[in-house]
């Protein structure tokens, strides 16, 4: 009896694995999983996905409202993938032994989505299903289940770029940094599963056939320096994997790797809902060589937008980053991203002078002359060896390490520096220099980046401020980034001492 159970049983579990695996988290799947609205929606797919339908006037006004276009079919797509509960599910018992005499069996009850008969079985698969969900940073005991509640990243960030210089992305559009988990008082994991420390980002979204998602990052989310495959694995590796709901012991029938797809499907799927560009020339704030802004002016805009204050940052005086801040009600995947207020994070731009520079403008003409220095950034006197001395807050506090990551209680590593170009070049014992990802680097596999100084202090592009999380204490190292996020806000500058 065993083998004959097998055989019925087998065929129907690939078919629906086959049906699932095509379910993607789009507005209208979300909006069929909200929390509010799972319960109408499980008896609503379960009648009506058991014939054709086209009329929308059978289908529940929330889901016409999201499943927008062909929305008969979309429906259908979504309740596809959502268990449903109908008269005609059945069972098949399912023995213990290839003896039917003396073996006890178990019912199973699974939907069907294919069109085989009403008994036809199926198997969910996805991230769990959260029933009952809770909205994060808003608990008053601890949860358990972190497959359906964020913790301790719990207030969920969709942070974007204006990158003026180098310009980035389409010039009346903002660019996607990532989408951070942070801890409900501001604070945050970082790196949190190297297993899962991912270096073939768009590999893993080509085998899921996300090609269009892939078309959309490499024009909205791009790395100034042009490699978009490193800042993605970057995001990934530093936030990504520390969503607890991304886990995957979250997952029926985990197959590899699909939470980052569902990372990135996620954080596109926000930032196409926040025009930042639109919402800022709606209220007469658009990109100038001339014009600036308050603080007030650019956060009333972004404010009306999203119902709530972002966190706005800027460098050297110019708008750069904007950091959109939520609360999540049940999990990443299926869950609902409800807008709320930081919680813990603080703007750092000015009250007034504040510019938003247009993208793409076109190289300046030198004019320098015989007769005077110019404005422009230095080369000197980065020339041969010397120490990256370390500045914060007014004093001298620790060096660069041959890694090129802050060191405050080491021996300073000596680096070289040589002409190039406009700037000069930094090598160090182990390897050149560069920014990689955002952050400081020294390598063998690097390629060397071109700096420069300014006010006498190491400079990348036009800034010479560099983050960290924190200033380094014992033995800790900190990696020194050219841009501030929700963790690196540590500001400090680097001046070359020669030896």
């Amino acid at each position: 009896m065993l083998s004959r159970y097998y055989f019925l049983f087998s065929p129907l579990l690939l078919l629906a694995v086959e049906v699932a695996a095509s379910c993607n988290a789009d507005n209208c799947l979300r909006a069929l999983r909200a929390s509010s609205r799972l319960e109408a929606a499980v008896s609503f797919c379960g009648t009506f996905t058991s014939g054709p339908v086209t009329a929308t006037s059978a289908i529940p006004s929330f889901a016409v409202a999201a499943c927008t276009g062909n929305v008969a079919s979309r429906v259908s797509s979504a309740c596809s993938c959502i268990a449903t509960a109908t008269s005609s599910l059945s069972t098949i018992p399912v023995t213990s032994s290839a003896s039917s005499s003396d073996s006890s069996s178990t019912s199973v009850s699974i939907t069907s989505t294919s069109s085989a008969p009403t008994s036809t079985p199926t198997f969910s698969t996805g991230p769990k299903t959260c029933l009952n969900p809770s909205l994060s940073c808003h608990n008053t005991t601890v949860l358990e289940d972190l497959c359906c509640f964020n913790a301790p990243g719990g207030q969920l960030l969709l942070t974007q770029f204006w990158d003026a210089s180098p310009s980035t992305g389409p010039n009346n559009s903002w660019t996607i940094h990532g989408l951070w988990p942070d801890h409900c008082d501001g604070s945050y994991d970082a790196n949190c599963d190297a297993s899962r420390e991912y270096t073939n980002i768009t590999a893993i979204l080509q085998s899921y056939g996300k090609t269009n998602l892939l078309t959309y990052m490499n024009v909205y989310w791009k790395d100034y320096q042009g490699n978009d495959e490193s800042f993605w694995e970057h995001e990934w590796d530093k936030h990504g994997t520390c969503i607890s709901t991304l886990n995957p012991s979250c997952y029926n029938g985990y197959t590899g790797q699909e939470e980052v797809v569902d990372y990135f499907e996620i954080a596109v799927s926000l930032f196409k809902g926040l025009d930042s560009y639109a919402a800022l020339a709606s209220a007469g704030i658009v990109p100038s060589t001339t014009v600036t802004y308050t603080f007030a002016q650019i956060q009333d805009a972004l404010t009306a937008a999203h119902g709530f204050p972002v966190t706005i940052s800027c460098s050297g005086g110019q708008l750069d980053e904007i950091w959109y801040h939520y609360n999540v009600l049940g999990s990443v995947q299926t869950g609902e991203f409800v807008p709320t207020s930081p919680d813990g994070s603080k703007s750092n731009c000015a009250a007034t002078g504040i510019s938003y520079v247009p993208k793409y403008l076109p190289a300046p003409i030198s004019t320098s002359t015989s007769s005077g220095a110019t404005s422009t950034p230095t080369g000197t006197p980065y020339l041969g060896k010397g120490f990256l001395q370390a500045y914060t807050g007014g004093a001298n506090k620790g060096c660069l390490i041959s890694a090129g990551t802050w060191y405050t209680t080491g021996t300073c590593a000596t680096y070289t520096a040589a002409t190039s170009g406009p700037g000069f070049t930094l090598t160090s014992s182990k390897g050149p220099c560069d920014i990689i990802a955002g952050a400081f680097s020294c390598a063998a596999g690097n390629t060397a980046g071109i700096f420069t100084s300014i006010d006498g202090s190491l400079a990348y592009s036009t800034s010479n401020t560099f983050y960290a999380a924190a200033i380094p204490a014992g033995s800790v190292q900190q990696k020194v980034f050219i841009a501030t996020d929700a963790t690196d806000t540590v500001e400090v500058s680097f001046v070359w001492q020669s030896v």
